[in-house]
């Protein structure tokens, strides 16, 4: 029987060469949130799509809020603006929260030029 692979929900570039992938396991603590944001702040750690989804899902853009707020990777002084930001971060990495919708690069990029 062949194993299932983890759906990657994130990941970051430490420890180098490989890097470490995130799962759910790993997103469920609000300290390991709070250090992807702080590395995904200075481009060294990515969510993806479907991370985005299941951090909206678990935590809500108020609770995604309070995390970044010692992080500062959104707005940490403006509730809106940083909600505004963590919507857009998602839509931009695949996953609209509006509509509850992941997209596809083929989808993103008609949607860019149209």
């Amino acid at each position: 029987m062949t194993a299932l692979k983890p759906i990657i929900l994130g990941w970051d570039s430490s420890p180098e060469p490989m890097g470490t992938v995130l799962g759910a396991t790993e997103l469920r603590d609000e300290r390991a949130v709070a250090r992807l944001f702080a590395r995904a702040a200075t481009f060294r750690a990515q969510v993806t799509a479907r991370g985005w989804r299941f951090l909206i899902d678990r935590y809500g853009i108020v609770g995604l809020i309070e995390i970044n707020r010692e992080i500062g990777w959104f707005d940490p002084d403006d509730d809106a603006a940083a909600a505004a930001e963590i919507l857009r971060t998602a839509r931009v990495a695949g996953y609209d929260a509006t509509r509850g919708e992941l997209a596809t690069l083929a989808e993103r990029v008609s949607e860019d030029e149209g």
